[in-house]
């Protein structure tokens, strides 16, 4: 048998540094971890965004869809009211995400072309009104915190 002989200045200097090695591998490994956890939640929560916005966007058309079938409630409502809005008409869009909606209109006032526009049709009238209106279309995802709200401005002759 041989008989191995260790030098009296090494006394564990190998070990010491194969630690702080394997250390610094593993703070490396988590750091890791916690970059790809938190660009999981990032992207998570752009797709809740965008869901909440194509919700709103849905629901500003759900209230034109209402207008091109000639239901003008809610403009008329919102020209009644004191604050000149109307009432809000709140409905689900995806009951299995959890997105949820809400249509107004709010009356901005008369539009009156003179005479001479193209829009001037009655030839006995100087005038035609016009009314300004903006519809406005909230979407929130439930569980998420994500929500959207799309303004559309619209002119009713």
């Amino acid at each position: 048998m041989k008989d191995f002989n260790i030098k009296k200045g090494q006394k564990g200097a190998v070990l010491v540094i194969s630690l702080v090695l394997l250390l610094v591998l593993t703070l490396m490994g988590v750091a890791g971890m916690n970059s790809s956890t938190m660009q999981e939640r990032m992207a998570a929560n752009a797709q809740n965004s965008n869901r909440a916005f194509q919700g709103a966007e849905s629901s500003v058309w759900a209230l034109l869809e209402q207008l091109y079938d000639n239901d003008l409630s809610l403009l008329r409502d919102s020209m009644k009211s004191a604050d000149e809005k109307s009432n809000v008409v709140s409905y689900t869009l995806d009951s299995a995400k959890g997105i949820s909606g809400t249509h107004q209109a709010r009356y901005l006032g008369e539009v009156i072309i003179t005479s001479g526009s193209s829009m001037d049709a009655n030839e006995s009238s100087p005038t035609l009104k016009g009314y300004r209106y903006e519809l406005k279309g909230t979407a929130t995802m439930a569980g998420s915190g994500a929500g959207a709200t799309i303004y559309k401005g619209i002119e009713y002759y």
